[in-house]
C-alpha cells in the first residue's frame, strides 16, 4: 500500500522546484507580452495555478514546455481581450459623444436606457463598471479594493461594455 502523504510531499516538492526554477522567466516573459507587470503576475499565477490543479495528469509532460506555451497563451488571450474591450470602450465614448448631439428629450431617453441596462448588471460589475468607467479609477485599485485580479475587472468591463454595446446595437437597427 502506498503512503498518501508521502506522495503529497514529493508532488509538493516537485512543484516548488518547478515554480522556483521557472518564476522569474515565466513572469520577464509574460511582462514582454503585455507590458504591465500586475497582469504578468496574474498570468503566471493563473498558470502555475492551472497547473497545480492538473500536475497528476501533467507530471510526465515537458513542463518547461507547457508553462511557457501557456504563458505565451493566457498573454495572447489578455492581449485580444484588451483590443476587443478598446473597441467596447471606443463605441460607448461614440454613443456618449452621439447623445450630446442629441436634442435634451434623446439624451434623457437615451441616459434612461444606459441606466436599464446597468440595472441588470450583477452588483459586483455594476460597480466595477461605476469606478472604473465615471469615477476613471484603475483597474488595479478597484481589484485591490475588492480582492480580485485585475483581470478579473477586466472581465466584468468587458462583461459591461457587451451588455450595452448588445442593447444600442440593437436599437440602431429596430
Amino acid at each position: 500500500m502506498r503512503d498518501k502523504s508521502n506522495d503529497r510531499h514529493t508532488f509538493e516538492q516537485e512543484f516548488e522546484a518547478l515554480f522556483r526554477k521557472n518564476y522569474d522567466r515565466l513572469y520577464y516573459t509574460a511582462c514582454d507580452w503585455v507590458e504591465d507587470a500586475e497582469v504578468a503576475r496574474d498570468v503566471v499565477s493563473d498558470v502555475f495555478g492551472e497547473l497545480w490543479v492538473h500536475y497528476e495528469r501533467l507530471r510526465n509532460e515537458n513542463l518547461d514546455a507547457y508553462l511557457f506555451r501557456s504563458v505565451r497563451n493566457r498573454c495572447m488571450n489578455h492581449l485580444r481581450h484588451k483590443v476587443i474591450e478598446g473597441k467596447y470602450q471606443d463605441y460607448f465614448l461614440a454613443m456618449k459623444v452621439e447623445a450630446m448631439d442629441e436634442d435634451e428629450a434623446e439624451k434623457e431617453a437615451r441616459l434612461r436606457e444606459i441606466d436599464r441596462v446597468m440595472d441588470s448588471f450583477t452588483s459586483q460589475t455594476r460597480f466595477i463598471f461605476e469606478q472604473c468607467y465615471f469615477e476613471g479609477r484603475k483597474y488595479k485599485e478597484v481589484g485591490d479594493e475588492l480582492n480580485i485580479s485585475v483581470s478579473a475587472v477586466h472581465k466584468h468591463m468587458n462583461k459591461a461594455f457587451a451588455m450595452l454595446r448588445a442593447v444600442f446595437n440593437k436599437k440602431k437597427t429596430d
